[in-house]
């Protein structure tokens, strides 16, 4: 994100999917390693980061120009739709400390399975409350459609 945001926590909010954390694992980063045997939860997770980064585009210039404003109100936990994605993606830093800590020494601790599927249960809520839509999927074409018959 852009280093001139205010204040600096709404800047490292704004980059909580790449922002580095323990041993310098990002959360995208540390979904790699998790997903080895997760896939689903990881799919899942990524499904949720690209939906908040869709329905922020539009509003991230007024995010950043008026960082100041957007962080009270995030404190504040003001009922707004722009409050309800920093929400969030606050869920989601949470989760990336998580899962970064658990990615720089996996063999420490239990897996953050329990963590991963409560922040997606309640994040994916927080977004469809917010009406931000799920992705389109479109599947590649088959043999057969590519062939012709």
């Amino acid at each position: 994100m852009a280093a001139e945001v205010e204040p600096p926590e709404l800047a490292r909010l704004l980059d909580f999917a790449e922002r580095p954390r323990a041993r310098d694992w990002s959360l995208r980063a540390a979904l790699t390693r998790y997903a080895q045997p997760q896939p689903q939860r990881v799919g899942d997770l990524l499904e949720l980061v690209r939906r908040i980064e869709f329905a922020l585009r539009p509003l991230l210039k007024a995010v950043e120009r008026d960082g100041h404003a957007h962080w009270e109100a995030l404190q504040r936990g003001d009922d707004d739709p722009v409050v309800g994605l920093l929400q969030a993606m606050v869920e989601l830093d949470g989760l990336g400390d998580v899962l970064a800590t658990w990615a720089a020494d996996p063999g420490a601790g239990e897996r953050p399975d329990a963590a991963v599927d409560a922040v997606i249960a309640d994040v994916a809520a927080r977004l469809e409350r917010l009406g931000v839509p799920r992705e389109e999927r479109t599947r590649p074409p088959t043999a057969r459609s590519r062939s012709g018959r």
